[in-house]
């Protein structure tokens, strides 16, 4: 069985193993992911936020705390949406679960965000144009996904606790792949660098900024994990401003 989406997530030996992956000590997500998106998202003071796979609801709290005003998270997964409620209660916070490339979005949002998550979407170019439409004034949409050379080519990835080698294959060849992560096949979709810029171009967004995911040496505890990870980009950013 191929996992598709939020799909793996509710696999319980997948999520403990994710859990557990994510509280280790130099973490991309944390030393390299997170660091990086909240540069680029600065101040939310004041500011309401739509987040498109908003996995257990934990950066929505600290968005609340930095001061946005309200944060609403769409989730597919049970467990992670599960998660995510116990985590925002108390907080001026809404979760839906729902499948994110088949929401319906009535409301307006400053800022619509959306971590890691895109790559596992086959079709991008309709959820662009709705996120687009929901945006206030000058709005601005910001999201992560796993880099082009990563998505190439997942054979003999994470067969290693501590990969070594990257091999970017079929990079031009855009489509499905199969990576099995934590011992689960998932499924997730390849695009390159050129496919995401047009998808935001015919969706009418104005790109304010990039990033490559380049790591910062004091985010990591280990000098020896900083310079591995300094030797390939595992992320992809991309800052938009609604028309």
């Amino acid at each position: 069985m191929n996992y598709t989406g939020y799909s793996a997530y509710d696999d319980e030996t997948f999520f403990e193993k994710y859990q557990q992956r994510r509280g280790k000590k130099d973490a991309p997500n944390e030393a390299i992911e997170q660091p990086i998106f909240d540069n680029l998202l600065g101040d939310v003071s004041g500011k309401t936020i739509l987040d498109l796979g908003c996995g257990d609801g934990a950066y929505g709290v600290e968005l609340l705390e930095r001061g946005a005003s309200f944060y609403y998270g769409v989730e597919g997964s049970q467990n992670m949406a599960g998660l995510a409620e116990k985590n925002l209660t108390h907080h001026n916070a809404e979760i839906k679960i729902a499948d994110i490339k088949d929401i319906e979005i009535h409301k307006k949002y400053d800022i619509v965000i959306s971590r890691l998550v895109l790559h596992y979407l086959e079709d991008l170019k309709i959820l662009f144009q709705k996120i687009n439409s929901c945006l206030n004034h000058q709005g601005i949409f910001l999201f992560s996904v796993e880099h082009p050379v990563i998505t190439s080519n997942y054979e003999s990835y994470h067969k290693n606790d501590k990969r070594s080698n990257w091999i970017v294959d079929n990079y031009f060849d855009s489509g499905e792949r199969t990576n099995n992560w934590h011992g689960k096949p998932v499924v997730k979709y390849h695009r390159t660098f050129e496919e995401y810029w047009k998808i935001i171009k015919n969706t009418q967004f104005e790109v304010v900024e990039m990033r490559e995911s380049k790591p910062i040496p004091s985010n990591f505890e280990s000098k020896e994990e900083y310079l591995r990870r300094k030797r390939i980009p595992l992320f992809l950013f991309f800052k938009l401003k609604g028309n």
